[in-house]
């Protein structure tokens, strides 16, 4: 009988003219121009335009609709087969009521949670949290702070390149600052703050195998590889397993303290409207 079915379905859909954007025509419902139609389904110029993506060029454009029309045709056809068809229509009528219940609940509490809920944390409330959960806070690789340079081998001034990234003073910084600007493939000045210590090693074409003891015996690497100088500087590191810093720390504690303020709110919503419904005795259990 399936087979049957999609033989059907194949016959129809090749039988069916196509009609592009170009070849559109008035009659829908108010005067929409109507660019398909399938059994009592219409598929509309506004429709479409709904559909299409922002910035598109003209071929690109052309290309879509003739996709998405031609798509929109044959999910009208399938659909109507499915649905004189389908064993347990009933179960999927439930599944689609229960989904669409979902779905309003879901963009009435973004709706609420965008509203609202302010997404600003203070600084004094991250900090209670981090030093009440200390314990959580724990590295699981390396960080560091520093400056990280990659630069072609035959850039000017290499010799004082050399000088000026072993030195945080300012003065080395606004040399470097500027030499960085005309010279560099890369150029990372984090002196100010936390890193991962892997993350910019994988930029430079060296291994180390023995993290912690590394960063305790090396403040800089100075490396000339096919055709780069790599130059990194360290003034100070805290190495896996030890305590996160607190700056560090900031953007998880505030994911978790933002989370921990949408429950409460979704909650607090919840119990007014349940408190409001028995008051108003919306609500009638049954024994």
């Amino acid at each position: 009988m399936y087979h049957k079915i999609a033989l059907f379905l194949w016959v129809i859909a090749i039988s069916i003219p196509f009609f592009s954007c170009k070849k559109s025509f008035s009659g829908g419902k108010e005067g929409t121009a109507i660019l398909v139609r399938v059994g009592d389904k219409v598929l509309t110029r506004d429709d479409l335009e709904r559909e299409m993506p922002d910035r598109l060029k003209s071929k690109d454009s052309a290309i879509f609709s003739d996709n998405y029309i031609k798509q929109w045709v044959n999910n009208q056809l399938l659909y109507d087969i499915a649905s004189r068809n389908i064993p347990d229509k009933e179960n999927i009528d439930r599944m689609v009521d229960r989904y669409r219940q979902d779905l309003v609940i879901f963009e009435y509490q973004k709706h609420l949670l965008n509203e609202k809920l302010s997404k600003e944390i203070s600084e004094e409330d991250m900090n209670a949290y981090y030093e009440k959960n200390r314990d959580k806070f724990k590295l699981h690789s390396a960080i560091i702070k520093g400056l990280f340079l990659k630069v072609p081998e035959n850039s000017p001034q290499i010799a004082r390149l050399k000088k000026w990234y072993r030195s945080n003073t300012p003065e080395a910084v606004e040399n470097i600052e500027k030499y960085g600007l005309h010279n560099a493939v890369i150029y990372e000045y984090f002196y100010d703050r936390w890193v991962s210590f892997d993350e910019v090693m994988d930029n430079i074409p060296y291994t180390v195998t023995r993290e912690t003891e590394f960063l305790r015996t090396h403040k800089n690497i100075e490396l000339n590889h096919n055709g780069y100088w790599y130059f990194l500087n360290i003034i100070d590191y805290q190495p896996e397993g030890g305590q996160m810093p607190f700056d560090f720390a900031k953007t998880r504690i505030k994911e978790i303290l933002m989370n921990q303020r949408k429950i409460k709110f979704l909650k607090d919503v919840e119990d007014e409207i349940y408190k409001d419904a028995i008051e108003k005795k919306e609500i009638e259990y049954f024994n």
